[in-house]
Order: structure tokens, then sequence, then C-alpha cells
């Protein structure tokens, strides 16, 4: 079972509210917004299976039934303040970088040169005048048309419009948070809407205005965890209504605000500052937890100092900790504890996509992108570097 030090990892909010009681008062509960579409839905009595937590064929179907699919949280559009400003991402294997262009729009693409797949993009962030791939010299602009391409941009029959980058698409909600959906699709099967309407105009969060806070720094850690093992305790209400309880209250009338956003983001708003974290799956047992800190800009260095220390002994923390004997996931003792709603979404969202690929007797990975035959990248390069095999999944799901 995890343990209770492990789980505060990903949970840094409640880390944060009970090492820094003397900074912050009666913090909300988290609040998970599941997508509407399986609102309906009954909700298993029994948690995943202990294999889900180690499996590679059902960390690739996961891959295609879920982060091929879903919106992600990814960051806010103060990280993205000038034209050709760019933030590179990794999401379950997915390599894509973030741009601002020349009309204040965020556009996403995948990291993949069309001439032989190498990285367009190969810092973590910066502000570029043009993206320009180092191994040939093909070059971009910011939405993702081809601009140059040596020695083929004159070749009869090459087409420059249909060699561009592959998009995402893209949603910058009305608080200027930034998400991303691989769907390769014009129109993903998956609206922004359908998941997440209303989560950028709720009343709790009204009282923190985003115009006052600035991009400070990010933070990382690589764990031996499966990326459900820290998302479905985070979506826990209990388990954060706990944490938050825990211990006197301070006198000041601050307050923290936690939400979870499904699969794998959370987000956490105090006076000081506010946290992005997401729980990345790098692979079937191993994930990496990504925060994005802003700082508040009134908040003094003592209070947000707390916050880059406490950030700093969890991260430590961790590495100190044991694996978690993930077998212990099956035996029912987490029944009553373990967020059902969480791992339902899960359960139903890869029980579907593999009912679709047995009706069509193959594998649908819907962040495949469907190339012209002019276009100059093989299609065998893309699928590589996607990554979007899985294998057969009978054992895997017989639950």
């Amino acid at each position: 079972m995890l343990s209770f030090g492990s789980a505060l990892l990903f949970v840094l909010a409640a880390i944060v509210v009970v090492a820094a009681r003397r900074i912050f008062v009666k913090p909300q509960v988290a609040h998970s917004h599941p997508p509407p579409q399986l609102s309906s839905t009954k909700i298993s009595s029994q948690p995943l299976p202990a294999t889900w937590y180690g499996s590679e064929k059902i960390h690739e179907l996961e891959r295609r039934a879920i982060f091929s699919k879903k919106w992600i949280l990814l960051t806010h559009k103060i990280r993205l303040p000038e034209s050709g400003a760019y933030i590179r991402y990794e999401e379950a294997g997915f390599n894509f970088f973030l741009i601002r262009n020349n009309e204040g729009i965020v556009r996403g693409f995948h990291n993949i040169c069309r001439h032989r797949a190498f990285p367009v993009v190969t810092k973590d962030n910066g502000t570029a005048s043009i993206l320009s791939c180092k191994y040939h010299g093909w070059s971009y602009g910011f939405n993702g048309q081809l601009a140059k391409a040596p020695e083929y941009q004159n070749l009869k029959g090459f087409d420059k419009k249909k060699n561009g980058l592959f998009p995402l698409h893209v949603h910058v909600d009305e608080r200027g948070f930034v998400w991303v959906n691989m769907d390769a699709k014009l129109k993903p099967e998956v609206s922004w809407a359908s998941d997440f309407s209303g989560v950028d105009r709720l009343a709790r969060h009204e009282s923190f205005s985003l115009d006052d806070y600035k991009f400070d720094h990010t933070s990382q850690e690589d764990i031996d965890y499966n990326w459900k093992t820290l998302a479905d305790k985070y979506s826990s209400n209990s388990k954060i209504e706990q944490l938050f309880t825990t211990g006197e209250e301070s006198e000041k009338s601050s307050r923290m605000i936690s939400d979870f956003y499904f699969p794998n983001a959370a987000m956490t708003f105090s006076p000081h500052f506010f946290i992005m974290m997401r729980c990345n799956p790098t692979g079937p047992a191993r994930s990496s937890v990504e925060y994005e800190v802003f700082r508040h800009k009134d908040a003094s260095d003592e209070d947000f100092n707390q916050v880059h220390d406490l950030i700093k002994r969890a991260s430590e923390e961790n590495k100190s900790l044991p694996n978690p004997s993930e077998k212990n996931f099956n035996t029912g003792i987490l029944v009553n504890e373990a967020p059902l709603y969480f791992q339902s979404q899960v359960r139903q969202l890869l029980e579907h996509h593999s009912g679709l690929e047995e009706v069509a007797k193959k594998e649908i990975r819907p962040a495949q992108q469907i190339l012209d035959q002019t276009s100059e990248q093989d299609e065998s390069l893309f699928s590589s570097c996607s990554g979007l095999s899985c294998g057969k999944l009978a054992k895997e799901l017989a639950w």
C-alpha cells in the first residue's frame, strides 16, 4: 500500500498546509472535475487490478485510450508572454511544444521535423525568431507552416503546404490556462467543453486575480510509481480533507484551494502562489511529477521561500522512500479509501477503447497523423517516435 509519506509528494498543496500552518488558514478541500459523459456511469466497487500498475500493455493502451484523446492541463499563458516564446513538454511519451504566434495565439505541435523526425525544439523553453531543425535546416513558422526545406522545396511535386509540423489541439480557457489534446482528427473526438465546461468560471476562484502572479520556476521528480498511484490519491477529496484539517489553524485569513483535473493534473491556489502539478507517465511503473510554480507579486520572500523549501523537502523525502507494494492494490484493502471514481474513469475509458480495437481488429491510435502522399515524412518514423503500440490485451483486461 502506498505510504502516507509518498502520497504527500503529489499532494504538495497538502504538504504546504500541514508544514506551514502559520501562513495558511481554512483551505478548501480539493475538487475533482469528472467528464460529464462519465458522471452517469455506475462507479465500480472494486479497485483496479494490481497488474494495471506495472503492465506494459496497459501502459500503451492508456496512451491510446486516455492520453491520445483526453484534454491535458499543462500550464498558464503567463509562461508565453511574447511572440516566439515556447515551452517543450513530454506527456506519456509524446514530445511536443507550445509556442505563441505573432497574433498572440498559443499553438501546439509535435516536436518532430517532417524531414527525418529530428526534434525541432531542443531546449526546455525560450524565445525563437523561427523554428529551425538543426539536422538538415528545415524551418517552420510559428503556425507550423514549412518555411524552408533545403534541396526539397524546388523539387517538382513537393508541396510545402503539406509538410508543416503536426499540430495539437490547444485550448486556452477564460482564466488563461492552457490545455492540449493529441487527437489527430481535424476536430477532436472529445471537446474541451464536454470534459471541463465551467471549470474556468468557478466562484471559489474569483478572489484570485491571475494578473497578480508571475511565473517563478519549475520542479521535477522521477519516481518509481505508476502514474495512477499518485493521481488517484490526489483525486480523493477525503484524503485531502484529512490532511487539510490536521493540526492547529493559523490566525491569518489566508486560504488555499486545490483542484484535480482528470487524468493527471492538479492545481493549488493561495494568496502567495499557485502551483500546477502533473503526474506524467514515463513507463509502466515509472512517472515524473512536474510542478510549475507562480508567485504573487505581493508575496514576501519569507512566505514564498517557505513554499520553495517545502518542495525541496518533499523531493528529498521521496528519494528516501521505499517502492510501494503495489500488489496490495488488488487485495480489497483500499476499497473504502481509494478514490474509486477516478479508477472507474480509467477502467471505462480503457474498456471502451479496447472494445473498439477488438471490433476493428487492430490498434486504434488517435494521435497517429495521416500523411499525404506528397509528405516527405514516412509514416513509420512518426509511429516509432510516438511509440503507439501495445499488443494483445485479453489477459490484462480480465477483471
